[in-house]
């Protein structure tokens, strides 16, 4: 058996490491759907909705935003659908809005804002931020 460098054995142990340590939102099992509706104002939100599926679709393919970036690059519109998710770590609890952003409350009880760039498929609109005139 031949021997690996110390350093190059090193940095194998601590990416093997790494790749077994869940990112936040990720690896998100047994998906479930609780409530849908509209935030005052929301009265075109009739037909916003979400399957468990397109939920899971969502959050995994959603990335963690600052709240900036979030206003800069999606609208927070007042349509959602809101449910709770499980990971090895514990119980998530989620809100998905149609405009492609979304709330994470991690099983610790801290909050992540989340927005998708190409998940226009499970949310039935065109992606990111809708032009103003």
């Amino acid at each position: 058996m031949q021997r690996l460098p110390p350093a190059l054995a090193t940095t194998l142990l601590m990416l093997a490491a790494c790749a077994s340590e869940p990112l936040p939102g990720a690896a998100l099992d047994e998906v479930r759907i609780e409530m849908r509706g509209a935030d005052a104002g929301g009265e075109a939100c009739a037909d916003f909705s979400l399957t468990a599926a397109q939920a899971r679709y969502f959050l995994a393919r959603s990335v963690v935003v600052t709240a900036s970036q979030q206003r800069a690059g999606w609208d927070v519109l007042p349509c959602y659908v809101r449910g709770t998710a499980r990971s090895a770590s514990g119980v998530w609890r989620w809100e998905i809005r149609a405009g492609g952003t979304a709330t994470l409350e991690t099983p610790a009880g801290d909050m992540e804002l989340r927005a998708c760039t190409g998940c226009e498929v499970v949310l039935g609109r065109r992606g990111g931020k809708i032009p103003r005139p």
